[in-house]
């Protein structure tokens, strides 16, 4: 895993979101941006950092993208250590 791989990660998770309203909305809910700041910060960083935070914090939502994406959840973790807020820590794949 390295950065670049976490962004896409990341990007993944957001056309995951995009596509559930459901989880689009309780994530914009709990984040306090609107759709238009989300669009606008897509691209953002710290914004890829929470949203891989939000899909951690609930393990449903999670299996759900992981599954979804055919990625293992193990890789979500990994991927967010490279984003702001994440803890530092260097993979080697």
């Amino acid at each position: 895993m390295n950065y670049q791989q976490a962004e896409i990660l990341s990007l993944q998770a957001l056309s995951h979101m995009a596509g559930d309203e459901e989880i689009l909305m309780a994530y914009l809910r709990l984040s306090g941006i609107t759709p238009e700041e989300l669009k606008n910060s897509a691209a953002d960083p710290a914004t890829l950092g929470s949203i891989l935070d939000y899909f951690l914090q609930n393990e449903k939502r999670l299996i759900e993208f992981c599954q979804a994406g055919k990625i293992s959840p193990d890789q979500v973790q990994k991927a967010r250590q490279f984003l702001p807020g994440g803890d530092p820590v260097h993979y080697s794949t």
